[in-house]
């Protein structure tokens, strides 16, 4: 049997059939009450076949993404990119067997001495992650800049 028509495949082609067979079906109705002259009902008509093909179109995306899956194409590795602004900035888990362990933001050691306000943020970021229920409005000093 394939994979695709399996209960669980079959429920979800189901669903999405029946529910946009009732926007289709929602949208008809709007378009009859337009048509006595509410013309609000106009937009209506046109809203319920797009929930439609919104439906459909995310669902046939996911089958895609499946299918694509269990070929066992290589799809895009999902990395987040930033522009270089000309920083080193990588994150780091930091913490101790007693500590806590969160993400701190690291720097070159260069630019830790060359910036003081760098400097100045990377060590509330320390400070708050020293402590999770501190705040940033708790640090000593913090003008909330």
């Amino acid at each position: 049997m394939s994979r695709w028509l399996r209960p669980w495949w079959l429920l979800g082609h189901l669903v999405i059939g029946v529910v946009a067979a009732a926007c289709l079906r929602l949208g008809w109705w709007q378009w009859e009450h337009a048509r006595q002259g509410n013309t609000l009902s106009y937009g209506y008509a046109l809203q319920w076949p797009l929930f439609a093909a919104f439906g459909v179109f995310f669902w046939c995306r996911v089958v895609r993404d499946r299918l694509s899956r269990a070929a066992g194409t290589p799809g895009a590795p999902h990395s987040a990119t930033t522009a270089n602004l000309g920083h080193s900035w990588s994150f780091q888990r930091e913490g101790t067997a007693t500590g806590p362990v969160g993400l701190v933001p690291t720097v070159a050691h260069s630019e830790r001495d060359d910036d003081p306000e760098a400097a100045a943020y990377m060590h509330r970021l320390r400070w708050l992650n020293a402590d999770p229920r501190r705040r940033l409005s708790d640090y000593p000093g913090f003008d909330g800049r």
